[in-house]
């Protein structure tokens, strides 16, 4: 079962597709708050059933040759990565409360980005984050945000994730930095660059935008195989509770340890 329902909602219908004996692929953020979210690990646990977070850019095959690449040692040793994305949209209903999305920006679309850093460059150690100034005035949640990290070895990450009135955006893009080279590409499109010194290469993958075919297949094959799936309620976890900091340090307007 897909349950691609409001945040507020996604505990609830857990429970119920749980108890139903359904397997479950539920849609980013897993949840609201960690609470929630254990609720929810818990209840498909006690059910026997296969519970898997629909996070399609992990599954995009630009994204995955990426983080092959950087397996491969193509880049080096890592040194930064960036995400940036401002898209035009107006949230709307539910989506412009603050209490039932669960934030504004970054845990709506901008957890797409947490996780493809977490995915990328492993689990930070220090965050800091900063609101925009406010450009969507009906809407109660940040539309605007930024948040720096650094993981144990260094490596620094960035994501820039907003909501604009703009209707012509620059195309979000995404750059991974280090000591041998730098690969660069855009999310939804088709093409994926490295350049080492002097030389670059770029492939093209017309036959995947998204994502979502391959996070279908991996969903069902989790099914078929009894194997967690690769993104699993604990990794939807890690991404909402990285979310979740990044808000505290907004909050709070300093830096904070992850």
């Amino acid at each position: 079962m897909y349950l691609c329902t409001p945040h507020y909602l996604h505990q609830a219908h857990v429970v119920l597709a749980a108890q139903a004996g359904k397997h479950i692929l539920v849609e980013k953020p897993i949840a609201r708050t960690l609470t929630e979210g254990l609720a929810i690990i818990a209840a498909a646990q006690r059910a026997g059933v296969t519970l898997m977070v629909a996070e399609n850019a992990r599954f995009m095959a630009v994204v995955r040759q990426c983080k092959a690449l950087i397996a491969q040692g193509s880049v080096g040793d890592l040194r930064m990565v960036q995400l940036h994305e401002e898209t035009p949209f107006q949230p709307g209903n539910w989506r412009s409360r603050r209490a039932l999305n669960g934030g504004g920006v970054l845990i709506d679309s901008g957890i797409h980005k947490v996780h493809l850093l977490r995915y990328f460059a492993g689990e930070p150690v220090h965050l800091y984050a900063a609101a925009l100034p406010q450009a969507l005035a009906q809407h109660e949640g940040e539309d605007g945000v930024v948040v720096m990290t650094r993981g144990a070895s260094g490596v620094v990450g960035v994501i820039h994730h907003a909501w604009t009135s703009a209707q012509r955006p620059t195309p979000p893009w995404v750059a991974v930095s280090g000591t041998r080279g730098r690969i660069t590409f855009e999310m939804g499109a088709p093409w994926l660059r490295l350049e080492q010194g002097t030389t670059d290469r770029t492939w093209q993958h017309a036959d995947d935008a998204t994502g979502l075919i391959p996070m279908v297949q991996a969903f069902r094959d989790s099914i078929w195989t009894g194997q967690e799936p690769e993104m699993s309620g604990t990794e939807g976890l890690c991404d909402l509770g990285m979310v979740l900091k990044a808000y505290e340090s907004m909050a709070q307007g300093v830096s904070l340890p992850l």
